[in-house]
């Protein structure tokens, strides 16, 4: 009896030690999964408070997003709001985790983007390791912060929630490779916010380049008003003083449509169907002065100075990108039942890849119930009430631009290196 006492005893005591090998093992391989995902994502940043002492988990808004053509899916728990997620096994938690949007990696031909929005705008989010500056080439000052690696949190316009609408509607669509991932929405501080992609993630010190596309870049509905307006007057005064017919210098006021239309035919959206709004280029400031190129040797030299640091293989890209792009409008019903006004195209490059992407949709409106037939056709010359935009007529001009850069440029040598385009589908 005593020799079955003690082999069960030692059999007790192996299982035990059997098991506690089994848990330190499991917590070795838990430990070391986790230190090899820290190496392969971004370092986590941490979600500070908003100014005024705000924190973000004292937020009952939410940003959730569901949407299956969508490259990155965004939501945070409801019910988590205070509760940290729970450390792998084997690793000790310091201070207790913020609550915090769950993301998914974003892997494009072997490149890995780490996405994380914060809570609220105007959250602060720290990075150690990876920090850049934010580059604005156009919009209103203060209508963007950086919301995380990889995203934006962008005001909306006042008409209220037409650019979050068109942005998820075009990320559902054919063209959704060549719009910023659609992030989610909310309301924070009385307005009104947007969470996208933000593009510049994909490229290491990148070079972008701000184009407003179509001949008319206001909405019918900002031009109706046939108000005399003073402030308009001393505006195009400022501009060109001989501009004013002697009627309007009797009156000193003109029609916000009189001035919109003058505008548009001092800059090259009338002559091409597009302007170039800005650029930012290596060793350079941010370049804002081109809205009054109007012919097309000179919008042409202008492009040249963006693409000069290119390969021939990277201006190549962009000719591809554009291509591939405006055969996707042309066959979109989405684009030809919208008016696209004050769109731009962003074109971004590195020391690696190019890429073009369809931006600012705050006054695309639907023109399916304002017309007969429902549709545009981006070409036509625009007369109040038909809704025609000319963006076609632009993206035709600017390939045809492009082409005649394109094929200027001496072929590469075998040292230069060969750029790639960046589809993010």
């Amino acid at each position: 009896n005593d020799e079955i006492g003690e082999l069960e005893c030692s059999s007790q005591q192996q299982q035990q030690q059997q098991q506690q090998q089994q848990v330190f093992f499991q917590q070795q391989q838990q430990q070391a999964f986790f230190q090899q995902q820290q190496q392969q994502q971004q370092p986590r940043e941490s979600v500070e408070s908003v100014p005024g002492g705000e924190t973000p988990g004292s937020s009952n808004d939410d940003v959730s997003t569901n949407n299956n053509n969508s490259r990155t899916s965004v939501s945070t728990d409801e019910h988590s709001e205070n509760v940290a997620p729970a450390a792998p096994a084997g690793i000790r938690t310091g201070k207790p985790l913020k609550k915090r949007a769950t993301v998914r990696i974003n892997s494009i031909k072997g490149h890995k983007v780490t996405r994380k929005l914060s809570i609220n705008p105007g959250d602060t989010v720290i990075s150690n390791q990876h920090k850049r500056d934010f580059v604005q080439l156009g919009g209103h000052p203060g209508c963007f912060h950086i919301a995380g690696p990889g995203c934006l949190w962008k005001q909306q316009a006042k008409e209220g929630e037409v650019e979050a609408k068109v942005l998820k509607e075009l990320n559902e669509s054919s063209l959704h490779s060549y719009v910023p991932d659609f992030m989610g929405a909310k309301e924070h501080d009385g307005k009104k916010w947007i969470g996208m992609e933000d593009l510049m993630c994909h490229f290491k010190d990148g070079c972008g380049m701000d184009i407003k596309m179509g001949t008319r870049t206001f909405k019918e509905s900002e031009v109706k008003n046939q108000k005399l307006r003073t402030d308009l007057y001393e505006k195009m005064v400022n501009l060109d003083p001989k501009e004013p017919t002697d009627q309007e210098n009797s009156d000193r006021a003109i029609t916000k449509l009189r001035y919109m239309t003058f505008r548009e035919r001092e800059s090259s959206s009338q002559t091409l169907g597009f302007r170039l709004e800005a650029m930012k280029i290596w060793g350079s400031e941010t370049n804002k002065d081109f809205k009054t190129l109007k012919h097309k040797d000179q919008v042409k030299n202008a492009l040249k100075i963006y693409f000069n640091p290119l390969s021939k293989s990277g201006v190549e890209g962009f000719l591809r990108e554009l291509e591939n792009l405006y055969q996707l409008q042309t066959e979109s019903t989405f684009f030809k039942e919208h008016e696209f006004v004050g769109t731009s195209l962003l074109f971004i490059y590195d020391h690696e890849r190019v890429g073009i992407w369809m931006i600012d949709f705050g006054k695309t409106t639907p023109i399916r119930d304002m017309l007969d037939g429902g549709q545009i056709t981006h070409t036509k010359p625009w007369k109040l009430g038909n809704y025609e935009d000319g963006y076609f007529f632009g993206m035709e001009s600017l390939i045809t631009i492009v082409k005649e850069i394109y094929e200027e440029r001496e072929d590469d040598d075998e040292n230069t290196y060969q750029h790639t385009t960046l589809r993010v589908n």
